[in-house]
């Protein structure tokens, strides 16, 4: 398989191997031909099936209570990273001054708060959550072992009013990075990163049969930062991913489908616009694809492909390279929009955003949102909400939402989403659900005590200022 030969659907095969001796799961080998070549291996895309037996129950306590496909394409330019153009100049400084001010949505009688503790005695912070009409799915890390590395993945169901629906169980081992779930009209994909690369299950609100769990094993887990996620309209997962040995480009394939006649695993193009790409972020829409991501002198580099795997005939400059001396430039993140897509990420302590249109072609103003870190984002309305990390009230280290307009201009107030009551340390989810939206994040049990709670929170989508 050529690197840049068009994309195209996976032939496979299955290979049985011996039982894994942990948890009694079979593992199954799947070798997938593609004519794109990701991660590290020098040729094909492996996937390795897991037909699941009952996994072990969480070992913390659980409260009972408690987000489309592209195909090849044309021959790469000759050099690739001339061909990185800026749109028209980007603004010197960012619009704005931030948001300063937040109201506590526990005490905003319009949000309608519904909350709950959903996993207890917790030593890892990471989470992630996914809704659909009436329903939210949550996943986060057990530590099983002090002195030894990896945690257990749990998982359970919840309706809108954080009450727990689906129990919480065990569905596999993960390395201690934080998973993803993802909704569609037919359940739920988790998708996390352990020692065999990048693993996915679909598990249901049943416990049994469990979830057969597969294995995309050429993107390597010790690729994890640089790989990018989103769930396409339709349900699938597309991924992107270093693309070849040298990883001087990015790969674009899909996964997971929703419909069984359509390829388990389908390459479907790469980048021919990058130079030295790293922490890379992709965005879906029923037209394509948004991919942004850093390069190697710094700056953010976005550009789109279309449904059949054709990147744009150029990318644009989302920010500039930044100057010598200057503060921290982090990970960009993207969610789709009704105009196309937005990006936030942090300089420093500052939350920027910038919207990108249909085509990847960067809005005319950059804002300033706030200041935090751990940015999340999810779309409301036609434009997105920002969730971080901030000050408020005196209190570091507090769950803040706030609204952005199609425009990416933020809202004038902003949305505490934590009580206060102790410092978040690890980045919080949050996920539309219906009429509602849901917050996901982790905090201290009480004062001088390291285990953490996982704290649910539901309220109405229309009281976010």
């Amino acid at each position: 398989m050529s690197h840049g030969a068009p994309g195209g659907s996976a032939g496979m095969k299955q290979v049985r191997s011996p039982e894994a001796a942990t948890d009694a799961w079979t593992l199954k080998f799947v070798g997938v031909t593609a004519s794109l070549v990701l991660g590290l291996a020098p040729a094909g895309c492996g996937q390795k099936k897991t037909d699941g037996s009952t996994a072990p129950a969480p070992s913390a306590s659980v409260a009972s209570s408690a987000s489309a496909a592209t195909s090849g394409s044309a021959n790469a330019p000759a050099t690739s990273s001339s061909a990185v153009q800026a749109p028209p100049p980007a603004p010197s400084e960012p619009v704005g001054s931030g948001v300063s001010s937040f109201v506590a949505a526990a005490q905003t009688e319009a949000c309608k708060a519904q909350s709950g503790d959903i996993a207890t005695y917790l030593q890892r912070g990471e989470v992630t959550a996914a809704g659909r009409e009436g329903a939210i799915a949550a996943s986060w890390l057990i530590k099983l072992a002090a002195n030894k590395p990896g945690a257990q993945l749990a998982f359970a169901g919840f309706a809108l009013d954080a009450k727990q629906v689906a129990r919480a169980r065990g569905i596999g081992t993960a390395n201690e990075t934080a998973p993803r779930m993802f909704a569609n009209s037919a359940g739920w994909t988790l998708v996390w990163f352990d020692g065999d690369g990048l693993a996915y299950t679909k598990p249901r609100w049943e416990t049994s049969p469990a979830p057969v769990i597969e294995h995309l094993s050429a993107v390597n887990a010790a690729n994890a930062d640089d790989v990018a996620l989103a769930a396409t309209p339709a349900g699938a997962i597309v991924a992107v991913a270093p693309f070849n040995m040298e990883k001087a480009q990015l790969g674009l394939f899909q996964f997971a489908p929703t419909d069984a006649a359509a390829p388990a695993v389908q390459a479907l193009g790469a980048t021919h616009h990058a130079h030295e790409p790293r922490r890379p972020a992709v965005a879906a829409d029923g037209t394509g694809y948004t991919l942004a991501w850093q390069e190697g002198d710094g700056r953010i580099v976005v550009s789109r492909f279309d449904l059949a795997g054709k990147e744009i005939d150029e990318a644009h400059t989302l920010a500039a390279a930044p100057p010598a001396g200057a503060p921290a430039r982090e990970r960009v993140n993207l969610v789709a929009t009704t105009k196309g897509a937005m990006a936030v990420w942090i300089e420093g302590d500052k939350i920027l955003a910038r919207t990108v249109d249909a085509a990847a072609r960067p809005g005319e103003k950059t804002w300033l949102v706030g200041r935090g870190r751990s940015p999340a984002l999810a779309p409301i309305g036609d434009g997105a909400l920002v969730v971080f990390l901030g000050q408020e009230g005196g209190k570091d280290d507090q769950v803040l939402a706030v609204k952005l307009s199609e425009s990416g201009e933020p809202s004038a107030t902003g949305l505490r989403i934590s009580d206060g009551t102790g410092a978040v340390k690890d980045p919080a989810a949050v996920t539309p659900a219906g009429p509602r939206m849901g917050f996901l994040w982790t905090e201290p049990m009480s004062g001088g005590v390291s285990t953490k709670r996982a704290v649910l929170r539901t309220l109405e989508s229309s009281c976010i200022p």
